[in-house]
């Protein structure tokens, strides 16, 4: 995965550009954070892996700590990353029935053709 690109902080973005920057860091960090917990369970499967004796047993409640810790850093992240999301939604218009008003328009279908000697279903 390579090193996401942001805008020069320089330049002047619109409030929409702001948004959609706060919401593509939003989701950088959550794909960050689920890399880490990947790599905590596959911490736990390689300490299990090695359980033979008694030492190797405090071993793993080290890791268990270890990732307990860790687990803890993570929640308390998501925790922060659910309010700034909260807070970069409510900088989106709402139209008058409520939906963000930013929705791309979708386009019309192109016309089918005609079907032979049925009525058309694609036409409903």
């Amino acid at each position: 995965m390579s090193m996401p690109a942001f805008p020069d902080p320089k330049t002047i973005l619109t409030r929409d550009e702001a948004v959609n920057a706060i919401l593509i860091s939003i989701a950088l960090e959550e794909t960050a954070l689920s890399h880490i917990l990947n790599a905590e369970g596959e911490k736990i499967q390689r300490a299990l892996e090695n359980v033979h004796q008694h030492s190797d047993l405090q071993r793993v409640l080290e890791v268990n700590q270890s990732v307990a810790a860790m687990l803890e850093q993570i929640t308390d992240m998501q925790l922060v990353l659910t309010n700034k999301l909260h807070k970069a939604l409510r900088c989106i218009p709402k139209a008058a029935d409520g939906a963000p008003s930013g929705n791309p328009v979708q386009k019309p279908r192109p016309p089918c053709p005609p079907c032979p000697g049925r009525p058309c279903a694609h036409q409903r």
